[in-house]
């Protein structure tokens, strides 16, 4: 049983998540892609004049983020914000809009004009996540934006603090149901309180659930001790997560290089933890293609720098750019999946 001081109760059945892994997102029929790879090819063949309305971009270009300063996205989008720049001609701000499950982002973006100027960082949390469990949903993910580029996958790691006397993710279960309600587990996104109420589901454990508005926060309080355990990306102050904390798995279906001692929640014992955050970049609905072209294709050569791989990398961030088709059909496909998730678990709609 999970306690939770949050007003939803998150019990999950992880055979709903299947949809989420990497290789799963990241899968495409071929015939796909070829067609959306044609698609950008002949709007990169036009005159500069037919691509581009009114010589985009006139002004500044806004990148609003759905989590505070200091976590995983907004780390990401920092890398990638200066490389933009240079690719449209003019500066890429970063805009932190923090709030109800990336709702507080999602809208500013939905209300901006359709000229290119406003970009959003999308995740799985507010993409996915938070119009499954509204029963009105604020916005719909499918209608009101326009997707761009896929731009990368997350790489959590279950992290604890060291006064836990665990040292793999069994002893951390076998530790759990020995002591019913005493671990605190904190999150600060979907990621985090799905994937806690999978493995507390999976193995019948009683912890109380600290929510947080970002990991920042959420990392802070780890290390003062008040909260005993989270999922969290390496991207919140990497070399604090490794001195100070239990690396116990990843939420991926492979190691990964960074840390390659460290298991998989399958080869850890857990296989039914298997979700996958993802992120995308997008515009406001209505944005004119020539603009969107333009702006996928520029992006898709900034997230093939090598550099911004490096960086990603070290922030457990697997770049994954892509055609505007493709991040639309993973946002349908994800959309689904999460739905099916809340229902077969009976959460409770907000």
């Amino acid at each position: 049983m999970v306690r939770s001081n949050a007003p939803t109760s998150f019990g999950i059945d992880a055979s709903a998540c299947t949809e989420y892994s990497p290789d799963a997102v990241l899968s495409v029929p071929r015939r796909r892609l070829l067609t959306a790879a044609g698609s950008i090819a002949v709007g990169a063949s036009l005159p500069f004049s037919a691509r581009a309305q009114a010589e985009w971009p006139t002004k500044p270009i806004r990148f609003v983020v759905p989590f505070p300063a200091g976590g995983g996205a907004d780390m990401g989008a920092r890398v990638i914000s200066v490389h933009m720049a240079t690719a449209f001609g003019k500066p890429v701000i970063v805009e932190n809009r923090a709030g109800a499950d990336g709702a507080v982002a999602a809208l500013e973006v939905v209300k901006s004009a359709p000229d290119g100027h406003t970009l959003y960082f999308g995740t799985a949390t507010s993409m996915s996540y938070t119009p499954s469990i509204k029963k009105v949903p604020p916005y719909d993910p499918t209608t009101d934006f326009t997707a761009i580029s896929n731009l990368c996958i997350f790489t959590f790691y279950l992290m604890v603090q060291p006064s836990l006397p665990v040292n793999n993710l069994a002893d951390f279960v076998a530790y759990a149901k020995a002591n019913p309600g005493k671990i605190a587990y904190a999150t600060g996104n979907s990621t985090g309180i799905v994937s806690m109420a999978q493995l507390s589901q999976a193995n019948k454990l009683d912890m109380t659930h600290v929510p947080y508005k970002g990991e920042a926060q959420a990392v802070i309080d780890m290390v003062g001790g008040r909260v005993q355990a989270m999922f969290a990306t390496p991207a919140v102050m990497p070399q604090l997560l490794t001195e100070k904390f239990k690396m116990l798995a990843v939420l991926l279906p492979r190691r990964t290089t960074t840390y390659p001692d460290v298991p998989t929640m399958a080869e850890a014992g857990q296989p039914l933890v298997n979700i996958s955050p993802w992120g995308g970049l997008f515009g406001p609905a209505r944005l004119p293609r020539d603009i969107v072209d333009r702006i996928s294709r520029d992006f898709n050569v900034v997230m093939r720098r090598p550099d911004v791989a490096e960086q990603y990398e070290k922030l457990g961030l697997l770049p994954a750019p892509s055609t505007p088709e493709v991040l639309s059909t993973l946002v349908k496909d994800q959309l689904g999946a999460w739905s099916k998730t809340m229902r077969s678990a009976g959460i409770e709609l907000e």
